[in-house]
């Protein structure tokens, strides 16, 4: 997929958290946004990731330049080219965060030989490990959340579902809009 000419008009260069991603579409999508809709009651404690882009983050770069996107783009294609579809499971919910309180609230994906040979594919490094995770929503009142937890994890049950892997997206931050998407590349 070519980038469109909106989004294209709108990029300015350099890019802001730029993200090369597997999305989760169809059913994968409906299982996610269902999640969510299940959490609305605790609204007021969660920022909830965009149901409209739920993804499993490959690479991050906070910022590049044209020269780089150009290069990411080649890359992400050839990545692409390489890889077969297949099949991930995500499998319950877990939380992280900093100075002992929770911050993230996320789906699992367990181990995967696949998705591991598709994360070795990405010849980008960042210095920190793969975790392999969805995120659900952010946590802005660590505090009360712990209150809730009990509830919270209750009304999400074990969250599993399967994610059908077989295209890359980048998003990037564009015209304002995070989450921006600006290129897929199919399997």
């Amino acid at each position: 997929m070519m980038i469109n000419n909106e989004t294209t008009m709108n990029m300015h260069f350099p890019l802001h958290s730029v993200f090369l991603a597997i999305p989760l579409e169809g059913p994968a999508k409906n299982a996610f946004r269902e999640l969510q809709r299940r959490l609305e009651q605790h609204g007021d404690i969660l920022l909830f990731q965009n149901h409209e882009t739920p993804h499993l983050t490959l690479q991050f770069w906070k910022e590049v330049m044209e020269i780089e996107y150009f290069q990411i783009t080649t890359q992400a294609k050839k990545i692409a080219d390489a890889s077969a579809p297949f099949m991930l499971k995500t499998q319950g919910i877990s939380m992280f965060g900093s100075r002992g309180e929770d911050r993230i609230l996320y789906l699992d994906v367990p181990f995967s030989e696949e998705l591991a040979r598709l994360k070795k594919r990405c010849p980008w490094t960042s210095g920190e490990q793969f975790a392999p995770h969805v995120t659900l929503a952010r946590i802005r009142h660590p505090q009360k959340f712990a209150v809730r937890k009990k509830k919270i994890m209750k009304l999400i049950g074990d969250a599993a579902f399967e994610v059908t892997v077989d295209r890359l997206r980048l998003y990037a931050a564009v015209g304002g809009a995070n989450q921006t998407m600006i290129d897929e590349f199919l399997f």
